[in-house]
């Protein structure tokens, strides 16, 4: 009976244990998901870098041209301007950018953390395993040595029962 019982506790905590590894599976999959969002974002705040750079130069350009050719300075300034403006809202979604990195990176460490889990749970698992084939083979050995005790207790029965019949033999 408190055999049943370990059984049913041990199967009880293997399915437990499951679905623990099914929430931890699921949540890994979330954050691999989360990764590949970053990952576009960082292509993304690679190109906007390059034409940043692209952009500074050009600024640098005009300011150079803005001083050689004064004639110009107003239609120049107003084109500096308009890049400047566009520089801050790039430089804005470079920060935003620079951000999601920052936050991929603590993406990336918690991914660490439940890989160092799912191992750990990996190998409680394997223990599980290993323990559920003892109880198995437990369980069968258990079997037989039941069987084999109602066979001994059939043949001593029968004993008895033969020496009943000698004894009343003897008797008479």
């Amino acid at each position: 009976m408190d055999f049943d019982k370990k059984i049913r506790m041990l199967v009880s905590e293997n399915e437990f244990l499951l679905l623990q590894l099914e929430d931890i599976n699921l949540e890994l999959k979330k954050k691999e998901e989360e990764i590949d969002m970053l990952a576009d974002d960082i292509d993304t705040a690679a190109s906007l870098r390059s034409r940043i750079e692209g952009n500074l130069l050009e600024i640098e350009q005009l300011k150079y041209d803005n001083q050689q050719t004064v004639q110009k300075s107003f239609g120049l300034q107003m084109l500096n301007e308009e890049l400047e403006e566009d520089l801050l809202e790039q430089i804005k979604g470079r920060q935003k950018q620079q951000k999601a990195v920052k936050e991929l990176d603590g993406v990336k460490a918690n991914l660490e953390v439940i890989t160092e889990e799912l191992n750990e749970a990996a190998a409680l698992y394997k223990m599980l395993q290993s323990l559920q084939k003892k109880l198995s083979e437990a369980t069968s050995i258990a079997s037989l040595t039941e069987i084999e005790n109602q066979e001994l207790k059939k043949e001593i029965q029968e004993q008895k029962e033969l020496i009943k019949l000698l004894k009343i033999k003897k008797i008479v």
